[in-house]
């Protein structure tokens, strides 16, 4: 089942589309022909079934979607992707980006601005020390729990994403903290970074979710 929406933060000016998946379940026929070669090859080099289903009904999904804006055959877009792998459509005046977790994905979609979403099943179990260590500043890690960890990270890698940026390289260098209503407040000195904003998602229980965007 897919749900979409535009969040009020970003003035309508982003379309969230959200995946719940049947991990059970079988893949459709008809996502598996929406996809190239290429990606039916790494679909399948996945041991796992869920992992093949994620895969394959999330990409099915984004190229309907993307179809649908440009007025073009799904199965005929072709990616191309930036130096840490953020897929783009050169040329479509068209942002998006993808993000899966679990039973549930998130596509971000916008002909304004570069987006970055993350969704990512806020496990209990997790070692919150450890990843806060490598992932949060020594400010954010003050007292810092499962579900604030799980918000935290989210926020900064749909930043990264937005900024097409690699994930381990920047966690660091900057901080995001509670702001006004959904969004979040962002600290850094990074002065090539530009207007960049995050905010909370509506996510299903048991999840966390964020949205970035960069304005130009």
């Amino acid at each position: 089942m897919a749900h979409s929406w535009a969040p009020a933060v970003s003035e309508g000016r982003i379309e969230i589309t959200r995946l719940d998946f049947d991990l059970a379940a079988p893949w459709s026929e008809a996502d598996w022909d929406a996809l190239s070669a290429e990606e039916r090859a790494r679909a399948l080099r996945f041991v796992r079934h869920e992992d093949r289903l994620r895969m394959i009904s999330t990409r099915a999904a984004l190229r309907r979607l993307l179809g649908e804006k440009l007025g073009a055959d799904p199965a005929a877009l072709r990616f191309d992707s930036g130096a840490y792998g953020k897929l783009g459509l050169a040329g479509a005046g068209l942002f998006f980006n993808v993000s899966h977790s679990g039973a549930c994905a998130l596509i971000a979609v916008s002909h304004h601005w570069e987006v970055g979403v993350d969704i990512e099943r806020a496990d209990r179990k997790v070692d919150v020390a450890g990843l806060s260590s490598i992932a949060l500043t020594r400010e954010e890690r003050e007292g810092i729990d499962a579900a604030g960890f799980f918000e935290r990270w989210v926020a900064k890698e749909a930043a990264l994403k937005a900024l097409g940026l690699g994930i381990t390289e920047k966690l660091q260098a900057f901080s995001v903290w509670p702001g006004q209503g959904d969004l979040y407040e962002l600290r850094h000195a990074e002065a090539d970074w530009g207007d960049l904003r995050i905010a909370r998602l509506e996510a299903p229980p048991g999840y966390a979710a964020a949205l970035a965007w960069k304005t130009p």
